[in-house]
Formats: structure tokens, C-alpha cells, sequence
């Protein structure tokens, strides 16, 4: 398989996770990931794409950028906001802020999960302020081979 790196910006709305999702979920297919691992690829997406869009802008136009690299072994996929210009806000994401978030994640609060979620079902989950000033998050799935199971 090729190495290929595929640069997307969708706008700053919700409208726009499904086909994201889907684009990526049949991308995922068509690497070899089980169904299992492509479902759970898909809710990663949901859940990074929603708090970028929901923390990280406010404007529909200004818009989010994915970047998804593939390569013999694994999906890579980075998702950047810019921040909230009409709040001042620049990143959603501070220290302070993810530990607030870590700590009140509860099964009655709507707050956390989506972080949570994408820290359990990636094998690798990052989280830094950018220099657009929002936040990139980047995830990794392992695509596993056959020859992998060998002992």
C-alpha cells in the first residue's frame, strides 16, 4: 500500500461530521481494519470533529482542517481548530481546562466523554495548542496484519 496524506477543511457546523465520518469510516474498510475498529475510528472522528467545532470556532466559515495520513501500518488522523475569535478564546484546551474536564466527567455530565472516548479507542491520542491558536488533536489506529499474531 502506498503512503498517502489527504487534506481536507470542512466548515465550523455539525452538518458536515457524517460525511467526514463516512469518508473516513470506508477508508478505514478499505485499509482492512475489522468493523469493530472502523465503528470505533468513526466515533474518534465524531467526537474530535464536535469539540472543534463546538469549542474550538464559532464561525461556519472559518472552518475546520483534517489531515489524514496513511501509511503500511497505521491511520493517522489530525483535526485543527483555530480557536474562538468572538470570544477571545484562542485554544479550548489548557492544562487547567482538561484536568477540569477529566476530573467532572461523570455518567450524568455531558462534559469529558468525548476526550475519554478518544483517549480509550485510539492508540495514540495527543492533544497541543497550535500556532493558529486552537488546538490539534491527533489520533493514531494501528492497522494489525495477520503476520502480527505470530508468536
Amino acid at each position: 500500500m502506498a503512503k498517502a496524506d489527504i487534506k481536507l477543511k470542512i466548515p465550523s457546523a455539525v452538518f458536515y461530521i457524517e460525511p467526514i465520518r463516512a469518508f473516513i469510516g470506508n477508508l478505514a474498510q478499505n485499509l482492512g481494519f475489522s468493523r469493530k475498529r472502523v465503528a470505533d475510528i468513526q466515533l474518534v472522528i465524531d467526537e474530535i470533529c464536535s469539540n472543534a467545532i463546538h469549542h474550538g470556532s464559532v464561525d461556519a466559515t472559518v472552518g475546520v482542517k483534517l489531515r489524514i495520513r496513511i501509511d503500511t501500518h497505521s491511520l493517522e488522523i489530525l483535526v485543527r481548530d483555530t480557536g474562538s475569535p468572538r470570544t477571545g478564546q484562542k485554544s479550548w484546551l489548557t492544562h487547567e481546562r482538561l484536568s477540569e474536564i477529566e476530573e467532572n466527567r461523570s455518567p450524568s455530565s455531558e462534559s469529558g466523554h468525548g476526550i475519554f472516548i478518544a483517549k480509550s479507542l485510539a492508540d495514540t491520542h495527543e492533544m497541543h495548542p497550535n500556532s493558529a491558536g486552537g488546538t490539534d488533536v491527533r489520533v493514531v489506529f494501528g492497522l494489525l496484519k495477520p503476520d502480527d499474531f505470530k508468536l
